[in-house]
């Protein structure tokens, strides 16, 4: 094999090892751990987590480790542990099934008195995950636009999908393959009468059957205005709204809910997000400390007595309690177990210098290929390689290896290390 090819082979022995060695390790001895789930208890008026315990689990959370494994932990905020049934006791509005069943409900807490009908009717969860947006998730830009006022008891799917071209609402039969000129024309027509101006930036709505009534999509135009687009007995049913377009909306997540307070979240330009109102279309600002929408997955959770907003990334989760005018009440912040540095992770940093991920991150939905760096014990376990090839070879083969080799080796680590012993061997 000619020098070229040589080094060409060894490149690629770098790149794989690269790729699969972590692969194989993690599959091995790294535990995937979910993020912790954070609550605000009416009962103790405090935050209380439930979390996988990473490392070494203390004595007293051991001590209530009767009905599930030891390192599940159920938290309050002040450190506390409880067991499982204390926890579910603490979130009534959560566990109500649960809490029927063990004859506990109606509850009176702040001198209501709540029942599972009174619970379930005043639940309501939003989320808002950074890989949900649309420039961090792949799909096809054909959507439903839904009949709402479908005269049956349940939605259905129409036989057509719209497109936003540079010029039109671009509706597309199914069943056909080909544009419908009548709703085309129709859609386009009424858009640009109501001020529209095109290519459109986004197209937000919950493209389901699976909800109680279809409040259609919401359309941000050229120039950030918000457009709410509904179908009502085949015709369109248009509004321009009053958001104004210095907010640059990026983003709206719809959920339509029977109670019909807010059509969903608006994510702003700068990274603001705001519940919007039923009442015309008025955005809410949540008051979200060092909320970073790319990186962060957001849940609001609604029940008869509060609204918490859940918010964090892959290491550290935060919670704010609103009142009925979403002001900030209490705030609590907690950095997850998963973070926990173990033998097993500093081992890992200490094996790779780098790794070359191949597949979607965290916050996207993409697979992509990308470069994740080791840590500050990487350059050890670099520098343990060195030695131990230079070492070896000069035992088996009785003289030292070329300088090239222990440099390769000692800038990518174990990498480099297998791809030197092969080329050591093959001499």
């Amino acid at each position: 094999m000619n020098p070229k090819a040589q080094a060409v082979y060894y490149v690629l022995v770098i790149l794989v090892s690269a790729v699969y060695l972590p692969m194989l390790y993690d599959k091995i001895f790294m535990d995937e751990v979910e993020k912790t789930h954070l609550f605000y208890s009416p009962v103790s008026q405090d935050f209380i987590l439930m979390e996988k315990i990473v490392g070494k689990v203390p004595d007293p959370a051991k001590g209530f480790a009767l009905d599930h494994h030891s390192n599940q932990a159920y938290m309050k905020a002040d450190g506390t542990y409880v067991p499982r049934k204390t926890f579910e006791r603490h979130l009534p509005f959560i566990y109500y099934k649960n809490m029927e069943i063990r004859g506990l409900l109606p509850i009176t807490l702040n001198g209501q008195t709540f029942d599972k009908i009174t619970i379930k009717a005043q639940r309501r969860v939003l989320e808002l995950k950074a890989k949900d947006l649309a420039e961090k998730s792949p799909h096809v830009p054909f959507y439903p636009l839904l009949e709402s006022n479908p005269g049956q008891a349940r939605l259905v799917f129409p036989e057509d999908r719209f497109r936003m071209t540079d010029s039109d609402m671009e509706f597309i039969n199914a069943d056909e393959n080909a544009v419908d000129p009548v709703f085309t024309k129709m859609y386009t027509y009424t858009l640009k009468k109501k001020g529209f101006k095109f290519p459109a930036r986004s197209v937000n709505g919950k493209f389901s059957v699976l909800k109680p009534f279809d409040e259609g999509v919401f359309i941000v135009d050229r120039d950030y205005h918000v457009f709410h687009v509904k179908r009502v007995n085949d015709k369109p049913e248009i509004k321009k709204t009053p958001i104004s377009p210095e907010l640059r909306i990026r983003a709206i997540q719809v959920s339509e809910n029977s109670q019909k307070k807010f059509y969903g979240l608006a994510l702003e330009g700068n990274g603001g997000i705001s519940l919007m109102s039923y009442d015309n279309y008025r955005l809410i600002p949540l008051p979200l400390n060092n909320f970073d929408p790319d990186r962060m997955d957001l849940k609001l959770i609604f029940n008869p007595l509060y609204c918490t907003a859940v918010y964090s990334d892959g290491t550290v989760i935060r919670a704010v309690l609103l009142d009925d005018s979403f002001s900030p009440v209490k705030r609590y912040e907690h950095t997850m177990s998963r973070a926990t540095a173990t033998p097993a992770t500093r081992f890992r940093n200490l094996l790779f210098p780098f790794a070359l991920a191949l597949g979607p991150t965290p916050d996207s939905r993409y697979v992509k290929a990308r470069l994740v760096p080791g840590t500050i014990w990487s350059l050890s376990g670099m520098g343990i390689c060195a030695l131990l090839f230079a070492g070896g070879a000069k035992i088996f083969t009785g003289q030292w290896p070329r300088g090239m080799r222990t440099a390769t080796v000692a800038l990518t680590g174990l990498y480099g290390l297998v791809a030197m012993v092969i080329a050591t061997i093959s001499d």
